[in-house]
C-alpha cells in the first residue's frame, strides 16, 4: 500500500504546490486512501477545508494505481485503479516469495537483545513464557527488518535462591513427597529436581535460623572467591538450565549467549562499578546498606537509596547488572531488553544510573510485559505450585492429536506444530502492555483468534493449489481477468499492507501487531473462499484466484515464522 500512497502524496503536491508527507496519507475506511492536507491548508489559505478540498480534487489527474479522487467534508479521498493495483501487489509477492515485506534498505547496526532471564530455581513458568515468546519474535523481526540481532540470557546463578539449593543438597534436604508425587511424571527433569529441591530447602530456611546465617555465609564465601560454596551454587542453576532448555527447543526459541551473573562477581566488575559509584557526593549507608541516593532524579525508594552494596560487604544484583549491561554496551550499537512490568523502577534506577554516573551512551530499550494470571489462581514455586511450560506443551499436544484425529485433517505427526503454535498464538496477540487471564481452553482453543484457524488457512491454499494442478510461477498478473469481486479487492488491499505491519512492530517492538495482522488477513481470506471458488472457476479467472491463494499462503507462512510459529501444509 506504500506504493499507492507514495503516489497519493505526489498528486497532493503537485496539486497545492507545497511540500507533502507520506504521514499525510493514509489508509481509510470510507475510501482506499484519504488525506486531512484540506484542513492543514485552509488557515493558510483563509478558506474552509472543504473548498480547499474540493479545489485539490479537481487539480488531481490520477494516473497508476490510483483511480479516482473526490473531496468529502474537507477530505481529499483516493480510491484505486484495481486493475493496476492488483498487478502490482499479485506480481510483487510472486516475484519476492518469502521476502515479501522486507524494507528495501538493510538496516544498519547490531541489536543485543536480551530477553527470558528465568530464575535458574525450577521449570519455567506460563507466565514467563510470555517474555520467551515477545523477546523471541522480536527478535525474527527485527532480523526480518534487516537488523544484525544476538540474543542474550542473563543467568543468575549466585543469588540467595541458589545458594538456598544449595545448601540443601549439601545438607542433604529431602524433597516434599507430596509435591514429588504431584509432578512425578518429569522427576528425572533437571530443572524440576532443583524445583523439587528449592521447596524443601526453602522450607528449612524459612524457619531455621541457623541454616539462614549458613545460607549467607555461602553468598559471601562465593563472593569472596571460594571456588567450592560458587561451583555449588552455578552447578544447580547449569543443571536447572538443561532441563529449561529442552523446553526452549520443544518451542523453538534459542539464545545466542548464555551470561553468567556470577562472572560479574569472579572479575571484580561489580565491585569495580561499586567502587567507583561510591565516590559520588549521592552514596550513602543506611541500616539497610549502601548505594545511591536517585531522589533528585525522581526516584523514591522506601529505604532512601538504591542499595548496590549489603552491609557485610557483598554486591547486590543491581550491581551485577550494571557491570552486565557495561559489558553489552561493547558487544552492539543498540540494547533492547524484555522485562517483565514489576521491574519498571529497577528500569529506570539502572538506565539513570548507567547514564548519569557510569557514562553509558548506547541506546537502551525496553519492552515490558503485563502480569500473566492463570485462571485466577495465585501461584508460588517456593509453596510447591507452579504452572509449568513441560505440562501446558504436553496437554497442547496431547488437544491437538484429539483434534485431528475427530476433524480427519492431518496426522499426528502435524499435532506438535499446531499445539504449540496454539500456546504461542494465545500469548502473543495481546499486546505485551495488556494483562493476560491464561486460559488452558482458550489456547487449545481450533477456532476463532488462534493459531490453528491461522494455520489453516496456509494448510488449505496449500491443498487448492496442489488440487489445481498448475504452477503460479507460470501465470502472469498481466493475462488473467482482473475483473474482481470486492472480497478479492479488500483481500488484496490487506496483502498490500503487510510490509507497513512488519515495519511498525520491528519500529515499536510490537509483535502482536503482526498476530492481529494475520487474524484479519485469515478471516477475509475464508470469506474469499466461500464466495469466490477457485478451481472449478473460468480459465482466466481461476487463475487470477490461484495467484491471490499463493500469495495469500506466503505471506501468512511469513507472518507465522515471524511470531515463531509453524505453518502446516495439511491439516
Amino acid at each position: 500500500m506504500n506504493e499507492a500512497k507514495e503516489e497519493a502524496r505526489g498528486l497532493l503536491q503537485e496539486a497545492c504546490g507545497e511540500e507533502v508527507s507520506l504521514d499525510e496519507v493514509q489508509v481509510s475506511q470510507v475510501a482506499d486512501l484519504s488525506s486531512t492536507l484540506a484542513f492543514k491548508l485552509a488557515k493558510k489559505l483563509k478558506k474552509s477545508p472543504k473548498e480547499v478540498a474540493e479545489s485539490l480534487a479537481r487539480k488531481i489527474k490520477p494516473v497508476g494505481l490510483v483511480g479516482s479522487v473526490e473531496a468529502v467534508n474537507g477530505y481529499v479521498n483516493f480510491h484505486l485503479n484495481f486493475e493496476n493495483f492488483a498487478k502490482h501487489v499479485l506480481n510483487t509477492i510472486l516475484l519476492s516469495e518469502e521476502d515479501y515485506g522486507k524494507p528495501l534498505v538493510e538496516s544498519e547496526g547490531k541489536i543485543v537483545l536480551e530477553h527470558t532471564s528465568v530464575n535458574p530455581s525450577g521449570p519455567i513458568h506460563v507466565g514467563r513464557l510470555r517474555n520467551s515468546i515477545i523477546g523471541d519474535s522480536i527478535k525474527r523481526i527485527l532480523n526480518f527488518a534487516g537488523y544484525e540481532v544476538e540474543t542474550h540470557y542473563f543467568v543468575n546463578d549466585i543469588g540467595k535462591q541458589m545458594a538456598v539449593i544449595a545448601l540443601g543438597f549439601k545438607e542433604g534436604v529431602k524433597p516434599d513427597e507430596e509435591v514429588l508425587s504431584k509432578y512425578s511424571k518429569f522427576k528425572d527433569k533437571p530443572d524440576f529436581k532443583i524445583f523439587f529441591e528449592y521447596v524443601a530447602a526453602n522450607k528449612v530456611f524459612e524457619s531455621d535460623t541457623g541454616f539462614q546465617k549458613r545460607v549467607q555465609e555461602m553468598i559471601q564465601s562465593a563472593e569472596s572467591g571460594d571456588k567450592k560454596a560458587l561451583g555449588a551454587m552455578t552447578s544447580a542453576a547449569e543443571n536447572c538450565l538443561k532441563g529449561q532448555k529442552q523446553v526452549f527447543d520443544k518451542v523453538g526459541i534459542k539464545f545466542d549467549v548464555f551470561d553468567f551473573e556470577s562472572k560479574f562477581v569472579v572479575n571484580k566488575k561489580a565491585l569495580e562499578v561499586v567502587s567507583k559509584l561510591e565516590k559520588s557526593r549521592l552514596w550513602k549507608t543506611t541500616e539497610v546498606g549502601s548505594g545511591l541516593d536517585l531522589s533528585g532524579y525522581g526516584i523514591e525508594k522506601q529505604a532512601g537509596l538504591t542499595v548496590l552494596k549489603r552491609l557485610d560487604g557483598t554486591t547486590v544484583y543491581s550491581a551485577r547488572d550494571l557491570a552486565y549491561h557495561l559489558e553489552k554496551q561493547n558487544c552492539g550499537d543498540r540494547l533492547i531488553n524484555v522485562l517483565g512490568e514489576d521491574h519498571k523502577l529497577q528500569t529506570l534506577e539502572l538506565k539513570t544510573i548507567l547514564q548519569e554516573f557510569l557514562g553509558f551512551k548506547k541506546p537502551l530499550d525496553v519492552v515490558h510485559y503485563s502480569f500473566v494470571s492463570f485462571e485466577g489462581s495465585k501461584l508460588s514455586t517456593r509453596r510447591g505450585e507452579i504452572a509449568s511450560v513441560d505440562e501446558l506443551l504436553e496437554e497442547a499436544v496431547e488437544k491437538a492429536e484429539l483434534e485431528v484425529e475427530k476433524r480427519g485433517i492431518a496426522g499426528k505427526e502435524t499435532a506438535g506444530m499446531i499445539g504449540i503454535g496454539a500456546v504461542k498464538y494465545h500469548i502473543i496477540k495481546t499486546a505485551p502492555s495488556k494483562p493476560i487471564t491464561f486460559s488452558w481452553s482458550e489456547a487449545l482453543s481450533f477456532d476463532g483468534e488462534t493459531a490453528p484457524y491461522i494455520q489453516y488457512v496456509h494448510a488449505r491454499s496449500c491443498r487448492i493449489l496442489e488440487k489445481s494442478g498448475e504452477k503460479v510461477s507460470g501465470i502472469s498478473a498481466e493475462k488473467v481477468d482482473l475483473n474482481l469481486d470486492e472480497i478479492e479487492k479488500q483481500l488484496l488491499k490487506e496483502l498490500s499492507l503487510f510490509p507497513d505491519v512488519v515495519e511498525t512492530s520491528a519500529r515499536d517492538l510490537k509483535p502482536n501487531l503482526i498476530a492481529n495482522y494475520l487474524y484479519a488477513l485469515a478471516s477475509t481470506y475464508n470469506k474469499f473462499y466461500i464466495q469466490c471458488p477457485v478451481i472449478p472457476a473460468e480459465k482466466k479467472v481461476r487463475e487470477r484466484r490461484l495467484l491471490i491463494v499463493h500469495s495469500v499462503k506466503e505471506v501468512v507462512k511469513t507472518g507465522l515464522n515471524l511470531l515463531g510459529i509453524e505453518a502446516p501444509e495439511r491439516m
